[in-house]
Parts: C-alpha cells; sequence; structure tokens
C-alpha cells in the first residue's frame, strides 16, 4: 500500500513538472511562417466553440507594426475567406487576438515549429491562462510531420479535450 501510495505520489509530481515545462518557443522568426498552413489534427476543450482552429491558413502576413494577419478558410456553404489580427506581445512567439462573436481575447502560442514543415500552436484564454485548444498545423498535406511533438503538447492539457482529426474532403483548400 505504501508502494501504491509513493508510486501515485512522484507520478502526480512528474506529471505537473511536465505540464509546467511545455512553454511558447523562446524565439520566432515570424517571416518563416510566411505561407500558407493545413491543419492536421486538433485538440479543444469540449466546451471550447471558436472554430478558428477548424480552418486551413490560407496566408500569413506580417504587418508593418509587427502583428501578424492570418487569413483562414471557413467551409460554410462554400469556402470563405477571413482575417484576423494577432497582435504581438512582449514574447516572440505569443499573439493576442480579439474574437468578435465571442467577445473574448485569448492568446495563440507557437509552441514549436521547424518553419518548414509543421507548426504547433495553442489558444490560451487571456483571463485564465488555461488552454483551451491547441493544433498541429503543416506545410503539405500528409507529411506527418510534428506528431510527436504534438502528442506532447497535448498531454498537458488540463482540461476534458476532445481530439478532431482533420478531413481534408470537407476543408477547403489553399
Amino acid at each position: 500500500m505504501k508502494f501504491l501510495l509513493l508510486t501515485v505520489g512522484l507520478t502526480s509530481i512528474c506529471a505537473i513538472q511536465a505540464i509546467e515545462n511545455i512553454h511558447s518557443k523562446e524565439e520566432l522568426v515570424v517571416e518563416k511562417l510566411i505561407g500558407p498552413w493545413y491543419r492536421v489534427e486538433e485538440a479543444k476543450a469540449m466546451e471550447f466553440s471558436i472554430p478558428l482552429f477548424d480552418m486551413n491558413i490560407k496566408e500569413v502576413n506580417r504587418t508593418p507594426e509587427g502583428n501578424l494577419e492570418l487569413i483562414v478558410l471557413e467551409q460554410t456553404d462554400s469556402c470563405v475567406e477571413k482575417k484576423f489580427l494577432l497582435k504581438k506581445t512582449e514574447k516572440p512567439a505569443e499573439f493576442e487576438i480579439y474574437i468578435p462573436s465571442e467577445s473574448a481575447s485569448y492568446t495563440l502560442s507557437v509552441m514549436e515549429t521547424d518553419y518548414d514543415n509543421y507548426i504547433l500552436g495553442c489558444l490560451e484564454n487571456v483571463n485564465y491562462r488555461e488552454k483551451m485548444a491547441c493544433a498541429h498545423y503543416e506545410r503539405r498535406i500528409e507529411e506527418n510531420k510534428g506528431m510527436e511533438e504534438f502528442k506532447k503538447i497535448v498531454r498537458t492539457l488540463t482540461i476534458p479535450y476532445t481530439m478532431i482529426e482533420a478531413q481534408t474532403r470537407e476543408m477547403c483548400r489553399v
């Protein structure tokens, strides 16, 4: 019984340390993110309804002020182009995004990228600093780069979440 309690305690400590050790990238070269990205999969909180990660990214652009502009393609009856402004923050890999339909602000953090193949990002509620959704994007469809890194990030989510794999036939093509 003592061994079981010790094992559970040590496992909990390791899990807490793993959660605290995954942060956004220390440095980010925004210019290398420019271009299209295809969503591969997403993990999001059960109650999280914002569709930002449900879309392919047609274009990432840098504004003269150093912010990012995302042009995404949303699948409705047809493909609709939408633009989002991501305002830079003090941290190079974190951007603030306001979503008018939700009347809420979120922090979009670039967790990991190799710039050429994949990018992993997470949305956090600005008020609660809790990850609400994380997504895995690739430059080319079906490359499967960054899968292990994405799984590590998903394991740090502290809330119940749903995994959603992209159905490329149902998504707008970039």
